[in-house]
């Protein structure tokens, strides 16, 4: 009976140290997480920088499982919207051409 909780004990001792081991090593070589490359800038991964729009963030990820929620109905979103903007814009221009 002793036996199984030693080797449950030691098992998660392992993976602490592990972790931990890990996560000093991806900070010595200058990456936050696994996903970003050594030396990279702070928002090279999956953070939205702040010179960035939304939509720039989402069309730049939107084939990423879990990053977007549902992406491509955002990018769509975004492409209507546009399309109604430079419609409405169209129409501001005709209406201001044309003598009342």
């Amino acid at each position: 009976m002793l036996i199984p909780v030693i080797v449950i004990a030691v098992i998660v001792l392992v993976g602490i140290v592990m972790k931990k081991l890990q996560k000093g090593l991806f900070e010595q070589l200058g990456a936050s997480t696994p996903g970003t490359a050594p030396g990279a800038g702070p928002f090279s991964g999956f953070q939205q920088s702040p010179q960035e729009s939304r939509e720039d963030f989402v069309r730049r990820h939107w084939q990423r499982p879990g990053v977007v929620a549902d992406g491509v109905t955002l990018v769509d979103l975004y492409d209507r919207i546009r399309a109604l903007e430079e419609r409405v814009a169209q129409a501001e221009r005709r209406s201001a051409a044309s003598p009342d």
